[in-house]
């Protein structure tokens, strides 16, 4: 199985026990539970996406 990387970025972690730590975050490509579409978000399994689908790299993130 292979996954296709949206974005990876190195942040501190904001929550949790490991709140204040490095951490290194990765957003994935693609999506099954919305289509990055806006006009789709009110149908969306997901209604709390920050992902930027679009982006700068292509069609699907």
């Amino acid at each position: 199985m292979t996954y296709s990387a949206k974005e990876v970025f190195l942040t501190v972690q904001g929550e949790g026990g490991q709140a204040g730590r490095p951490a290194v975050f990765l957003r994935f490509a693609g999506c099954n539970l919305w289509s990055g579409r806006e006009q789709d978000r009110a149908t969306a399994v997901c209604s709390f996406c920050d992902t930027d689908f679009v982006g700068t790299d292509g069609g699907g993130g």
